[in-house]
Formats: C-alpha cells, sequence, structure tokens
C-alpha cells in the first residue's frame, strides 16, 4: 500500500506543525513520523483516491479515514487521536 504524496497533505499543515513541535518526533520522510525511533504516524493513498491516516499507540494501530480537503470535525478528530496515543505511548503532548 503506498503511503500518500506529501503534496495531498497540505490541508493537514498546521496539524503536522504541531506534532513536528512535539518532544522526540522525527519525520524521516515528509508525513512520515518516528517518536524515539518508533513508527508512530504515517499516510496512504487508497483506491479512489482515498486517504487514510495510520497511528501508532501503545496496542497498535489505528486509522483514520481523511477525506481531502479535511472538515473541521475530521481535523479535530485527527488531532485528539494523535494526542491521546502521543501520550499514552510516550508521554507529554
Amino acid at each position: 500500500m503506498a503511503h500518500c504524496p506529501p503534496e495531498l497533505l497540505d490541508d493537514l499543515g498546521d496539524v503536522l506543525a504541531e506534532v513536528r513541535g512535539w518532544a522526540g518526533i522525527r519525520e524521516d520522510k515528509p508525513g512520515v513520523f518516528y517518536v524515539r525511533g518508533q513508527p508512530f504516524l504515517h499516510f496512504h493513498l487508497l483506491k479512489g483516491g482515498r486517504r487514510r491516516g495510520d497511528i501508532k499507540g501503545r496496542q497498535g494501530w489505528v486509522s483514520l479515514n481523511l477525506p481531502r480537503p479535511i472538515s473541521a470535525t475530521r481535523r479535530h478528530a485527527l488531532r485528539r487521536e494523535l494526542r491521546t496515543h502521543y501520550r499514552e505511548k510516550w508521554g507529554g503532548a
């Protein structure tokens, strides 16, 4: 399954900027994030042009459908999931 091209993440710029500011975050490729060397967040482009974000927490991966452009409701849900899984696994945020 292909990672989502960076140009299709442009509507998530504010969310990704926030994540980049968290302690221990490293972005090896645009849109592919690690925390202290462990996978944390990446995005896939699915059939039909659908976009999905995968977030890794203590219990494994959580997938979120992220339509483009993202709605305010989906943006809020993405932020909430990111903060929750970052805190539960690594503390902070």
